[in-house]
């Protein structure tokens, strides 16, 4: 149906540009806007005989019989096949046909394009209901939200991996659009600004949904290439965080949390993958509580007076996968220093980590445990991924 607002604004335009009387009327054949305002509310007999009936247009010559119709041309409002309404020209009907039928189609045209953006209006407040479900919602109906995402159009059997963008500088609208015009952003893809300065999407991964393509990373790269190059010059200028896959909504929000957690403890890491700390993120969130109880000991058997280089060289190590070369290297220091240092970590922990898979993932946690502390920045802080 025809609102009064937008009628009143038609009339108001039209009124500018001809002296004709010009009349519209809603569903019900009520008179809702003309540029006579003593005729608004008054019940037009001809549009409602228009709009219960199949004619289009209705001629009046001769208005005797009619109480409150004047000479004139009437003709029926459409918009997709729909019978809106009425508009009227005043006049004699031969000289005001063009005319009328000039302001019929600009008021056609001008109630499409209001259905259009109702209709992106709509589709906009539904998606800020379903980012918000997948992002800021841990417990969402997952038939609610599969809901939304049928009418959405964005199907869920797919693989996909959120990336959360911070623009420090740029409008994160702005950033966002760099992406959503390259051919490597689709449909299926779910984007959305969060805040002035970030934005996220779920980027949908090619092939089957429950494997996982090997290229993954380079996928990822060539996706936010536009955002790299906003990046050269300015490091600090456009930060990047991929959270987990995901090939079911109710992960989704998992997923997104990744994403933050990584933008609070990888801010130097540009891109930073969730793949490549996930174990840091599960002893994260094991109870400090715990994780003392575990490991305590452990620290007291490291001297002060050594702990400081045993933790460094403990860091770089399993940096680079106990790669004796490339650490000593991080740390700027000999390798032979390292392999001493490496001797004395051994003794004091009593542990191998070289020899034994187990003693590596026991000197992870203790070191995860002490970054916690403060002891030291977390392994990782590395931009390399």
């Amino acid at each position: 149906m025809i609102s009064r607002d937008l009628a009143r604004k038609f009339i108001e335009q039209v009124t500018q540009y001809t002296e004709f009387n010009v009349n519209i009327m809603d569903e019900s054949g009520t008179i809702i806007a003309s540029r006579d305002p003593e005729r608004v509310g008054q019940f037009h007999e001809v549009a409602h005989r228009i709009l219960s009936g199949k004619e289009d247009i209705v001629a009046v010559t001769d208005p005797r019989g009619y109480s409150t119709v004047l000479p004139g041309i009437n003709m029926v409002i459409e918009a997709d096949g729909i019978r809106e309404g009425v508009v009227g020209v005043t006049g004699d009907p031969e000289e005001i046909r063009s005319v009328a039928l000039i302001i019929k189609m600009a008021i056609e045209t001008m109630l499409r394009y209001e259905h259009s953006q109702q209709e992106l209006r709509l589709r906009k407040s539904r998606k800020e209901r379903f980012i918000h479900l997948l992002t800021s919602e841990e417990h969402s109906d997952p038939d609610e939200l599969r809901l939304m995402a049928d009418e959405l159009d964005y199907p869920e059997d797919i693989l996909r991996i959120p990336i959360l963008v911070h623009t420090k500088k740029e409008d994160a609208e702005k950033a966002l659009d760099l992406i959503r015009t390259r051919p490597s952003h689709t449909r299926k893809d779910i984007s959305y600004v969060v805040s002035p300065h970030h934005f996220v999407v779920f980027k949908t991964l090619p092939g089957r949904s429950d494997r996982l393509p090997a290229d993954y990373r380079e996928i990822v790269l060539e996706y936010i290439e536009p955002l790299l190059n906003m990046m050269s010059g300015d490091s600090d200028s456009v930060r990047i965080f991929v959270g987990s896959f995901q090939n079911r909504f109710p992960g989704y929000y998992s997923a997104y949390q990744h994403c933050r957690w990584l933008e609070r403890h990888k801010p130097k890491e540009n891109p930073a993958f969730f793949r490549n700390h996930a174990g840091e993120y599960l002893a994260d969130t094991i109870p400090m509580k715990e994780l003392h109880r575990i490991y305590f000991l452990y620290e007291k058997m490291l001297p002060p007076d050594k702990r400081s280089t045993c933790l460094d060289s403990a860091a770089a190590l399993l940096k680079t996968n106990f790669n004796f070369p490339k650490a000593a290297a991080m740390l700027y220091i000999h390798k032979n220093t390292l392999v001493y240092r490496y001797g004395q970590l051994k003794d004091l922990l009593q542990i191998d980590p070289v020899a034994s898979s187990q003693d590596r993932a026991f000197l992870r946690g203790l070191y995860l445990y002490l970054a916690r502390k403060g002891e030291r920045g977390s392994e990782g802080d590395s931009s390399s991924s």
